[in-house]
């Protein structure tokens, strides 16, 4: 039996180096270099026998379990051999994976490649998430912290988590990178990051964010071409996508502005939200064939695009009419009279929209907030009633006209 076997080599000599020789030769038997098919289970029960003999500095066993795994690395094996291994050796060292941390990581690292092309994305995730990058030495120290081992760990694991769609735990490991990225200078480490915080929060519908990150991206030479294009079309899109405000209404400007957008589907989209003018529905048709499923609807099931687009249509309304009635609304934006006040109302109470509604008539009044607007407005009334009073002046004394005429 093997365990015997090892078990004499371990008697014969008590020297850590005698036997880690011994141990070697017996690895070069049964897991040579160059080797195609092994017997799985007898190395597994070397390996068994080793750590269970050695109870004590563990010397041996580390250094044993270290050779098996480089093995590993370099073999000609076929990956369910590797893998039937690897997870053998995590299975008998499970109770004393603090002392083997180094090893350990290298499996996983391993299972995690393996998994991947097996297409067990949570699985490999996982294998990453278990490593101990604190404790290992592949993850430490001043040449891995200028690199940027830990933070390169965080961005795999990240790509992974969005892969099957666990975006929380995804925002949680680009958070933790984010730290990571003080002392890493790898520009290439950086636009990655870069990537998957834009990734993460277009996944969490956080539109604005994700639409400025996607820009940024449009904008750095060090991308390819057709990558920056990419990030400029999802920059198009999730700025169509985001709701109201200022960070809005500063991208609608650079992408309307930007001669690269122009050839865009969403292009036309972008320049009537700019020009706050009124978008129909048919003009939505082609934009969403490009939106991805999390982009379709909110976490109600509402549609996200026909919500952004019908109170585009109330402010764009608003710049053409002084006041409507709530069924003319409702015509306007595809929905009924009573679904048409009950969104104007809410625009109205968040400060959104300047008006007020006239429920027993069911007319929406506009009020216009535009300073210049306001202005030019009260200055037309004054000069109205300034004529107006000296048309009666005029009026009362006709000598008075032929004086101004003179």
């Amino acid at each position: 039996m093997m365990s015997d076997e090892v078990a004499y080599l371990f008697a014969q000599d008590t020297d850590h180096k005698a036997q880690f020789e011994a141990l070697s030769k017996l690895c070069d038997v049964y897991l040579p270099k160059q080797a195609k098919i092994v017997d799985v289970e007898k190395i597994l029960n070397i390996i068994d026998t080793v750590i269970a003999l050695e109870t004590g500095s563990m010397v041996v066993s580390r250094q044993f379990v270290s050779l098996v795994t480089e093995r590993l690395e370099m073999s000609c094996l076929d990956s369910e051999s590797i893998k039937h291994i690897a997870e053998g050796i995590l299975n008998i060292i499970k109770a004393r994976t603090i002392s083997y941390e180094d090893q350990v990581c290298i499996i996983r690292l391993l299972l995690a490649s393996i998994y991947e092309k097996e297409g067990r994305i949570r699985d490999a995730a996982q294998a990453l998430i278990s490593i101990n990058s604190d404790a290992t030495a592949k993850f430490n120290g001043p040449k891995s912290a200028s690199e940027g081992s830990k933070a390169q760990l965080c961005i795999r694991i990240t790509k992974l988590l969005l892969d099957c769609n666990e975006i929380d735990e995804a925002e949680q490991y680009v958070n933790r990178t984010s730290i990571l990225m003080v002392e890493c200078n790898n520009p290439e480490i950086t636009i990655e990051h870069k990537i998957l915080q834009a990734r993460v929060s277009d996944a969490k519908r956080r539109f604005v964010e994700a639409a400025q990150k996607y820009y940024e991206l449009s904008t750095i030479d060090q991308i390819p071409k057709s990558d920056r294009i990419t990030a400029l079309n999802k920059a198009m899109v999730c700025v169509l996508l985001a709701k109201p405000g200022v960070q809005r209404n500063r991208l609608l400007s650079l992408l309307f502005k930007d001669e690269r957008a122009e050839n865009f589907v969403s292009f036309e989209l972008i320049a009537k939200m700019y020009l706050t003018r009124v978008i129909s529905k048919d003009e939505l048709a082609e934009f969403e064939s490009l939106l991805q499923p999390h982009q379709k609807t909110d976490e109600q099931g509402e549609s996200i695009l026909k919500g952004v687009i019908q109170e585009h249509n109330i402010t764009a309304i608003s710049q053409l009419y002084t006041n409507i009635s709530m069924k003319t609304l409702g015509t306007l934006l595809g929905v009924s009279e009573d679904a048409a006040e009950l969104m104007a109302g809410e625009m109205i109470s968040s400060a959104r929209l300047s008006g007020y509604i006239d429920q027993v008539e069911g007319i929406l009044h506009f009020e216009d907030i535009n300073p210049m607007r306001i202005w030019d407005s009260q200055l037309l009334t004054t000069l109205e009633q300034v004529n107006k009073v000296s048309d009666l002046i005029v009026a009362r004394n006709p000598e008075f006209a032929e004086f101004l005429s003179k």
